[in-house]
């Protein structure tokens, strides 16, 4: 059991593409906030280092429209904060019941809706801001707080915009790598060089990354039409291959495998020196696999000159369709809001005031199962503990040598570096990388310049440790959700699709190929689930005879989506068109 976890822990740790090109970037831009909150003094730089690992994605354009988003939204925020706090600023009671409705109310939008982890974080915004009128119960004050609220998001995002804009991954250039990649693995797999391991981790990407890219490509006028049109086409004609090619492992191996691998790799290269690939000149124009076959026909109509088919846009609106009948989603909400208000209430009552990073951990760790929840809590605590040891590391050995801000930016980028890496990884392990980074951070950056002062980095320490727990203790005994609801749900979607397919593998090659691609993320998403099922208590978790019957489900899906794909036919002969 041990040696299965390190080795799936290994190979979430493994490089792929852009793997380090993001971290780098992210390390960077945590020390260049660094430099600003210390020359500036903006308070808890922590926090706005935090901010820039959530709105740093893949691209240039998806993290710019983030952060420029996440301004406006804190900004619209923070004047609705200037009338609430002239009203609540003399009344505490007050205050607290204005904390407990914004952060219902945007708890609420980031569990049902997708604001996503951004409504966790203007709650948190909120909820800095009014408890700290506790201790700035003065106008002038609190108006300075409230400044300082939006500096904490603002100055991050501001960096994080000027930053892509000058060396950030352009959508294009990272969207051909990966359709490059998309060609390299197929004819790896076709060669008998790749694992079908790596075949279905690819395709458990799906097309939705791709699709956002084609998007900033097209609303910023990045490149031509008709280069956005081919690539839109590209983007279809790659997935299709690794389809066909993950269902032809899955048949008996043909003789066209070397030329089919031949015409990838040719492909691949080709997009590599920026042009579209040649037409390639296959042997026979006949063949008797229709896996093989179906390589054959991306393969030529990703060289075709011809007008290509379109993946069809999936609509997808800004509220879950369950949104107000599922209760599921108020539930977090308040689970979330009670465990950071219980946590206010405990550091107020005791009067350390250093644990309040308990409160800020709830807003950051809101989650909806009890496995997941128990997962993510062991991954929090481990993160928080190595960060607290790099933390301890730079306080007492380096510290005292640190003369200029320089020295201090040098440490925050070497363990965000390697936290980035960690959080840019699968599900399994990406929340210990924001733990390593958010622990490391609170205890090095706790005032203006250097400071040795343990107790301060002890403090933060248990507040985060304090918030942990209440998480676990609430999110676990009140209103607990077993992940099992989601894994059938999941199972049922997954079931519809293949259905769907069915048809439209006949009638829309691209309809058929956005399907699939939902049908191999939604097969990824229900093993992580259903993995987490052993992780719940006993009274919670099903028994043994139904665990066994969803293994096998998952599996005979699993099969069923291999093994057709996208094939439209047996084994008869079909020709090249």
């Amino acid at each position: 059991m041990t040696s299965s976890i390190w080795s799936r822990v290994k190979a979430d740790l493994r490089p792929f593409s852009g793997r380090w090109e993001q971290s780098w970037r992210i390390a960077l831009l945590c020390a260049l906030m660094t430099l600003v909150a210390m020359t500036y003094q903006i308070p808890e730089a922590a926090i706005s280092c935090y901010v820039i690992f959530f709105v740093m994605k893949s691209d240039a354009a998806e993290s710019t429209v983030l952060a420029l988003a996440l301004v406006v939204l804190v900004s619209i925020v923070i004047l609705a904060l200037v009338g609430l706090v002239n009203l609540t600023i003399d009344s505490p009671p007050a205050r607290l019941t204005a904390l407990v409705v914004s952060s219902l109310l945007f708890l609420f939008l980031g569990a049902a809706s997708r604001l996503g982890p951004l409504g966790g974080i203007i709650a948190l915004v909120i909820a800095f801001v009014l408890t700290l009128l506790m201790y700035v119960p003065v106008g002038e004050l609190a108006t300075r707080a409230l400044l300082y609220a939006w500096l904490m998001v603002a100055a991050p995002m501001a960096l994080v915009v000027g930053f892509n804009l000058l060396v950030g991954r352009q959508p294009k250039h990272v969207l051909v790598n990966e359709l490059i990649e998309r060609l390299q693995l197929a004819a790896m797999a076709l060669e008998g060089q790749a694992p079908t391991t790596a075949l279905r981790q690819n395709l458990a990407l799906g097309v939705e990354a791709q699709q956002k890219r084609l998007k900033w490509l097209k609303a910023f006028h990045l490149v031509p039409t008709a280069t956005y049109k081919w690539l839109d086409a590209a983007v279809l004609q790659s997935y299709r291959i690794l389809l066909a090619v993950l269902a032809l492992r899955n048949q008996q191996q043909t003789e066209h495998n070397a030329e089919l691998a031949a015409a990838c790799r040719a492909a691949a290269h080709d997009l590599a020196q920026g042009q579209r690939p040649q037409l390639w000149s296959f042997t026979q124009s006949y063949i008797t696999n229709s896996a093989a076959h179906e390589i054959k026909t991306a393969l030529m109509a990703l060289a075709s000159e011809d007008k290509p088919p379109v993946i069809p846009e999936e609509k997808r609106p800004f509220f879950a369709a369950d949104a107000l009948t599922n209760p599921i989603y108020q539930q977090i909400a308040i689970k979330a809001t009670g465990a950071a208000v219980l946590c206010y209430l405990i550091y107020s009552a005791i009067d350390w005031q250093g644990i309040h990073t308990a409160m800020i951990t709830c807003y950051v760790a809101a989650l909806g199962s009890t496995g997941e929840t128990i997962h993510k809590l062991f991954l929090r605590i481990v993160g928080c503990l190595i960060g607290a040891f790099f933390g301890a590391v730079v306080l007492l050995l380096f510290m005292p040598y640190m003369t200029s801000v320089g020295a201090l930016m040098i440490a925050v980028f070497a363990v965000c570096l390697l936290a980035a890496w960690v959080a840019l990884g699968s599900e399994r392990i990406s929340y210990a990388g924001i733990q390593i980074a958010f622990a490391f951070l609170l205890i090095t950056l706790q005032g203006f310049g250097p400071d040795i002062d343990l107790s301060v980095a002890r403090d933060r320490v248990v507040g985060i440790l304090l918030g942990n727990v209440v998480m676990y203790l609430v999110f676990t005994h009140i209103w607990p959700q077993s992940v099992m609801r989601s894994v059938q749900r999941r199972l049922q979607v997954i079931e519809n699709k293949l259905q769907t397919l069915r048809q439209q593998s006949t009638q829309n090659k691209a309809a058929a190929v956005q399907c699939a691609a939902g049908i191999a993320q939604e097969l990824a998403w229900v093993k992580y689930e259903f993995g987490l099922v052993l992780l719940e208590p006993n009274d919670l978790r099903p028994a043994a005879t139904v665990i066994k019957q969803t293994r096998a489900q998952i599996k005979q899906l699993q099969q069923r989506f291999e093994q057709r794909g996208l094939l439209t036919g047996g084994s008869e002969k079909l020709a090249l068109v």
